[in-house]
């Protein structure tokens, strides 16, 4: 499909410092991760103009929804990995060390205090700097319906899923730190799942990319809030993995997909 394969020229060609010099740091990752969005406003230009451009756009302006999804697109990824750390703990494991959770706040271990306090402005950063806005309008906004003309929502959930797990491919030869050092047989099934997460709150929201957005944005807040270091120890990212799986059962039979007109009144 043209959306994957540009999205992949377009991000792919953007990374290339990282293939050529190992002083490239992990900001050099943000320019690629713009590719899904450019590949999206691109082919939404060649094939419906500025008024199809007009309406992908003003998918990011579908925010009155049920106060709900707010709440489990900040908050539940956050509190499922929470969970993942107690269970790996009732199972024998040893208990989160706080300075690992700081750490991967870039604070120190004095901070615990501010770092609380600042725990929004964390989130924030990350959601409307990084990977979150950069890509969400490619692989939800256009992607997801695309697909979704062919596939039902869950498959279509699936597939964006498998293809962004591999979309991250150079990331993880020239720049593991990025993608958290995370073993990439545990990155494609935990990304290929959040694809129907992603599909379910897409369509219960009439097809937000607000609340995309800010599911990317808790996603990657959780993963920095728990420290890459966490994520290397495979039997704690094993259940991290088995309780996304879980999740991703439990919606994938409530996904239906959203009628065209509700999301034409939400825009």
């Amino acid at each position: 499909m043209g959306i994957f394969g540009l999205t992949i020229l377009i991000s792919w060609i953007l990374w290339s410092p990282l293939y050529i010099s190992e002083e490239i740091n992990e900001f050099w990752v943000l320019p690629g991760a713009w590719g899904p969005t450019i590949a999206a406003i691109l082919l939404t230009l060649v094939n419906s103009g500025k008024v199809g451009l007009k309406k992908l756009l003003k998918k990011l302006l579908i925010w009155k929804v049920n106060v709900k999804y707010y709440l489990f697109a900040i908050f539940g990824l956050l509190i499922i990995g929470l969970v993942s750390v107690n269970v790996y703990v009732i199972l024998g494991g040893n208990l989160l060390d706080i300075t690992v959770v700081l750490e991967g706040m870039g604070m120190d271990n004095g901070d615990f205090g501010l770092a609380l306090l600042l725990l929004p402005v964390f989130y924030l950063i990350n959601t409307l700097l990084g990977g979150p806005i950069a890509e969400e309008l490619g692989w939800r906004g256009y992607a997801q319906e695309l697909l979704q003309n062919k596939y039902s929502p869950n498959v279509s959930g699936l597939i964006i899923g498998f293809i962004w797990s591999i979309w991250h491919l150079p990331l993880f030869i020239f720049l593991p730190k990025a993608v958290g050092s995370m073993p990439i047989w545990f990155y494609i099934p935990l990304m290929t799942s959040m694809g129907l997460v992603f599909s379910w709150l897409y369509n219960k929201t009439n097809g937000s990319v607000l609340l995309a957005i800010l599911l990317h944005g808790g996603m990657n807040f959780t993963h920095g809030f728990l420290g890459a270091d966490v994520f290397k120890d495979l039997k704690l990212l094993s259940i991290q993995v088995l309780l996304i799986i879980i999740l991703t059962i439990v919606l994938s039979r409530r996904n239906t997909k959203i009628h065209q007109y509700k999301a034409d009144e939400s825009m």
